[in-house]
């Protein structure tokens, strides 16, 4: 089994600004189905609601503080907390604070999709999301109460 340095890591620009991946674990370094990766999400950034539709994600908060919202349950999350999306179960993540956060991402597989979400009936996740960054349109920014 490899010991896997840090600096040979590859680090890449997130799905919207203010996120950064690094790449830890993968078919890369030899493992059979698992990815392992780290997500740095800038103060005042998010992490766009996503669903993986074939497989399922845990995520640990390393650094940081972070609402997060899985499925229609929101919450604020602290270093340790871990949060399981079930296959198909919209997920994602609002760093409020003037800190960097971090969180550790496992997934079963080398290769899980991503499928931007949106809830019919539901806001973007969180009430004051106006101003952050990482919109990928007006249309996903909170937060009138459509009918």
């Amino acid at each position: 089994m490899p010991i896997i340095k840090k600096q040979d890591n590859n680090t890449r620009e997130g799905s919207s600004p203010g996120l950064e991946v690094r790449d830890i674990v993968g078919a890369e370094q030899g493992t059979h189905a698992l990815k392992i990766g780290e997500v740095t999400i800038a103060p005042n950034t998010r992490l766009p609601r996503h669903i993986h539709t074939n497989t399922e994600e845990v995520m640990i908060v390393l650094e940081g503080t972070l609402d997060a919202v899985v499925g229609r349950e929101r919450m604020t999350i602290t270093p340790g907390h871990a949060v399981l999306a079930p296959a198909g179960t919209t997920h994602g993540f609002v760093n409020r604070s003037d800190e960097v956060a971090r969180i550790l991402f496992i997934f079963p597989t080398h290769t899980p999709d991503r499928v931007q979400s949106r809830v019919e009936g539901a806001t973007s996740g969180f009430v004051s999301e106006a101003g952050l960054s990482g919109y990928r349109s007006p249309q996903d920014r909170p937060l009138e109460h459509r009918d």
